[in-house]
């Protein structure tokens, strides 16, 4: 239909309704009066007119119906059970259409036992052969297994047939009626549907019969989507509408368009989806067109506005199979959404109404809503995502006291919205008075904890008639625990609401599994992990159970699974799958879903950390956008490091840069001089340390160290910043300048018990640079210290391998052949079992090669330094200059030895040259070089 159409619908409509009372006779007369001067008008209702005056037989109807008009369809005569049809025997009938014969046949050939559903045009609808082979077409090139698929055709006595998967089951309205289903039960089952729907549509096919009696399900609870007969390819030539065509259609369930002979879409599937939605969630239709002329049909489909769901619900005869109060709000938003007359005003894909389905089951606010401010606001709060407003408002009320808004005042506002409700009892927790306040304090004098305490007894004593927002009450409680840093309070807040909500939903309902889960985290971060893995055991069978597997909470389980694995390095590969199909889940289900930023996070470091880092930064992007939609600038900080750290050892080294610098100018723009911006900076420096551009590193490392304080900080990120210089300091042969900065790191890091693995890496780092500055005995303590104890927190890992390789190298130089060996073996023996691939395999077959050389072995040093070269091109980022610096001068030193010195002369000077970029002058690297090349005669 025409845009200036779409915008004249009353009058067509009106028009119709006249021209429909008139005598098939006087129509023409009267339509050219009612049309008036809008040609377009005309053309639409000379249109409508036509397709009244048609046959009525293009009415399709599913096996099972009364007559149409009072005429009975014809007996099944195509085939007689033991007809052979190709390479199947026909067994009995199943049922028909507008243009086919359904029987249910069995491979009769001997290859192979199979029994099939063998479809057979009709010998008077073969003028619609065009159709029958549309319909095989299109199931040849679907494959989804909720879609029936096609296995064969051909041609028996000059009638087409195809044979197909023989579906069983009920339809699915009488597979829920039989089986009592609540409210998840028939959404899980409807998103089903919607799914195949959705991929057809994907494939550009427009079904165009969606009704009960075309969605089977199997026994076991499969949907499959049946009759593609009047399907039709999505053809949208120049841009221009999709192509349309005169087909049979169901009067219930087509959607206007339809029945006008109008162009079909998408949204066309939408409207009977809709429909669908409507019959299983209420018990019956709004309305029943089957059986009535098509005239009447098309008036009450373009006339008639269906009740709200709920409404007709609570109206049907005997109870509803959904309780009205489950239907209340969202989903009679959805359903009247789907519902819509004009095509442009429904869901434009079925992607749009499986997410609105799905954000109504998580408790968001759903698109067919939008526009209602308190709605969304109301949504806001039921997911209890509010620590950073909560901090703000504890800030506020703290600082100076709200005053003015009373608990009694807010008892005497219960009729008011539940957002309003909710802001108010936020409110009231800083600015009523309660019996348990102590009298003789001010507000603002007492602890935000103090005043949580108080407000938990409220929600018991007020709310305890209002269930649902005494849920939504604790989750907020709960986030301000949160907030306040008490996880305690926060894991008690988080049983009440679980303990609640069981009571009110039941058992598997989506919050009560969220709340388990909750739980469950809690218990991971206790390090209670039999408790965390019997309460992932419960919600993983529930999910299963409840048909809940396709949804956000099956993806916050998967997190949890994930995380629950941390201390096991040998389950990286299982914790990386779970979190991908977390994941997956996020964006395909539940994309605004705020969980789903840190899911993509998550799964960038496990991809990182396998060292697959073109998944990590895609991931890494792919939360960019996310928070660059948001507005929050802080995460966007935090994500472009971690992003510019996965580009490094993927060797886009200008990529990283930019990010780095793009992280630092974003900070310092968004919280100016602080950690943030300090951490950018430090990593900016490093990077560029080992780029060989010691010059402009430096700038910024002592730029830092002249303003990051040195005193011990809460976020440790001075610390780390601290660390960074430090650890440049030592690799460009400075050590007398790190050890002191190093040694207040350890201090604090002891005093304060950090992160045993940031210890670990502090130790590391102190013993090489008492190794090079000379103070054997506290190195060989130190490395031998850190290497035991990433072999045991992390044997097998990359961090591990570089801890060894360190002491390899200070007990060669330091002269202990036996235990150097040792090291370099041990490494050895990982290789090409360590994910991310390690630079130190490089390191260790040099430091072979240096063995070798001491005891003589000329070959086996050269095949060792070989080696060595090759291990290093293997690595993907091979641009850490230091490693390839010491790299050349052990070749160096195997070609002199081997005599030649031309060969030993070049890579002498190579090395010098490397080493003058990256070290400062008369480090001891640059020293070795100098030497080497005067030995060399270079």
């Amino acid at each position: 239909m025409s845009m200036t159409a779409k915008t004249n619908w009353p009058h067509i409509e009106a028009a119709l309704d006249q021209l429909l009372d008139l005598p098939t006779s006087s129509r023409s007369a009267a339509l050219l009066r009612l049309a008036g001067d809008d040609a377009i008008v005309l053309a639409e209702l000379r249109t409508l007119l036509a397709q009244v005056e048609r046959n009525e037989t293009w009415l399709d109807r599913p096996a099972g119906l009364g007559p149409v008009d009072g005429i009975a369809p014809p007996p099944f005569h195509g085939l007689s059970p033991g007809q052979r049809i190709g390479a199947y025997r026909v067994i009995a009938p199943i049922g028909r259409g507008g243009m086919g014969e359904v029987y249910r046949a069995e491979r009769a050939d001997g290859h192979f036992e199979q029994q099939v559903a063998l479809k057979l045009i009709r010998r008077e609808a073969v003028e619609h052969i065009d159709r029958f082979q549309a319909e095989r077409q299109i199931l040849a090139r679907l494959d989804h297994p909720a879609i029936t698929r096609i296995l064969d055709g051909g041609l028996h006595d000059s009638q087409p047939y195809m044979v197909m998967e023989l579906a069983e089951g009920q339809s699915i309205t009488a597979w829920c009626r039989d089986r009592g289903m609540g409210l998840d039960g028939r959404l899980t089952l409807f998103l089903a549907v919607c799914d195949a729907v959705a991929y057809a549509h994907r494939n550009l096919i427009v079904h165009r019969d969606l009704k009960p009696g075309n969605v089977l399900v199997t026994p076991e609870g499969q949907v499959k989507l049946l009759d593609f007969g009047i399907a039709k390819r999505i053809v949208t030539g120049d841009g221009g509408a999709p192509e349309t065509l005169l087909a049979p259609l169901t009067p219930g369930y087509a959607a206007p368009e339809q029945l006008l002979g109008g162009p079909v879409s998408t949204a066309t599937d939408a409207y009977a989806l809709g429909m669908l939605l409507y019959e299983l969630l209420a018990g019956a239709r709004p309305w029943t067109l089957e059986g009535m002329p098509l005239a009447l049909a098309v008036r009450a489909a373009l006339q008639e506005v269906p009740p709200p769901l709920s409404q007709f619900a609570a109206r049907s005869d005997g109870a509803p199979p959904v309780p009205v109060k489950e239907l209340t709000g969202d989903l009679d938003a959805i359903v009247a959404k789907a519902l819509r007359k004009e095509p442009s005003q429904r869901y434009q894909t079925v992607d749009d109404l499986i997410r609105d389905v799905q954000r109504m089951r998580q408790g968001w606010p759903v698109s067919a809503r939008a526009g209602s401010r308190l709605y969304v606001m109301g949504r806001f709060a039921k997911r209890h995502r509010l620590p950073i407003a909560a901090a703000g408002l504890l800030t506020l009320a703290i600082l100076g006291g709200l005053g003015g808004v009373t608990w009694q005042y807010l008892r005497a506002q219960r009729q008011a919205t539940r957002a309003e409700t909710i802001k108010a009892f936020v409110v009231s927790l800083y600015a009523g008075r309660d019996p348990g306040f102590p009298k003789d304090r001010q507000r603002r004098d007492v602890t935000a904890e103090k005043l949580l305490d108080l407000g938990v007894g409220r929600i018991e004593r007020e709310f305890a008639q209002d269930p649902e927002l005494a849920l939504e009450l604790y989750g907020i409680t709960s986030d301000l625990y949160t907030a306040l840093s008490d996880p305690e309070r926060t894991a008690q807040m988080v049983e009440k609401r679980a303990a609640l909500a069981r009571t009110v939903y039941g058992e598997s309902h989506p919050l009560v599994i969220e709340m388990m889960l909750r739980q469950a985290w809690n218990a991971i971060m206790a390090g209670d992990l039999p408790q965390a893995n019997g309460l992932l055991d419960k919600t993983d069978a529930l999910l299963r159970t409840s048909g809940q597997d396709k949804t956000a909470v099956r993806a916050y389980w998967l997190l949890c699974k994930a995380e629950a694995l941390h201390g096991d390095p040998g389950t990286i590969a299982i914790r990386r799958a779970d979190v991908d199909q977390a994941v997956a889940l996020y964006e395909r289900y539940a994309p605004d879903h705020p969980f789903y930023p840190s899911a993509l996070q998550n799964a960038a470091i496990l991809h990182k950390r396998m060292g697959e880092y073109a998944g990590a930064v895609a991931l890494y992007d792919k939360a960019l956008a996310r928070f660059s939609q948001s507005g929050d600038d802080v995460t966007q900080v935090y994500i472009l490091i971690n992003r510019a750290n996965a580009l490094e050892p993927a060797g886009r080294l200008e990529e990283a840069r930019q990010s780095y610098e793009r992280a630092a100018a974003v900070a310092l723009e968004v919280v100016g001089q602080g950690g943030l911006y300090w951490t950018a900076q430090a990593r900016l420096a490093t990077l560029l340390h080992k780029q060989g551009r010691r010059a402009e590193s430096m700038v910024l490392f002592e730029e830092l160290a002249r303003t990051v304080p040195q005193e011990a900080s809460a976020d440790q990120i001075t610390e780390m910043v601290w660390q960074a210089y430090a650890d440049a300091l030592t690799n460009e042969g400075r050590p007398s300048e790190a050890i002191p900065i190093l040694e207040r790191l350890r201090t604090i890091f002891e005093k304060r018990l950090t992160d045993e693995s940031t210890l670990r890496l502090l130790r590391a780092q102190l013993g090489t640079a008492y190794g090079m500055a000379g103070r054997s005995s506290e190195a060989r303590t130190l490395l031998t210290q850190a290497a035991a104890d990433y072999a045991k927190a992390q044997p097998g890992s990359f961090d591990w391998v570089e801890a060894e390789g360190r002491l390899g190298w200070f007990l060669l130089n330091d002269g202990d052949k036996e235990d150097a060996t040792h090291a370099f073996d041990t490494i050895l023996a990982m290789q090409g079992r360590v994910q991310p691939t390690s630079p130190t395999m490089a390191l260790a077959w040099a430091g072979r090669a240096r063995l070798a050389l001491s005891r003589g072995d000329i070959p086996a040093a050269a095949q060792a330094a070989e080696q060595a070269f090759t291990a290093y091109g293997q690595v993907q980022a091979a641009h850490d200059i230091p490693i390839h610096t010491r790299l050349l001068l052990t070749r160096s030193a195997v070609r002199l030895a081997a005599g030649d010195k031309a060969g030993a002369g070049q890579d002498a000077a190579l090395a010098l040259a490397d080493a003058q970029r990256t070290d400062a002058p008369g480090s001891p690297v640059i020293r070795q070089a100098r030497d080497a090349a005067a030995a060399a005669g270079a």
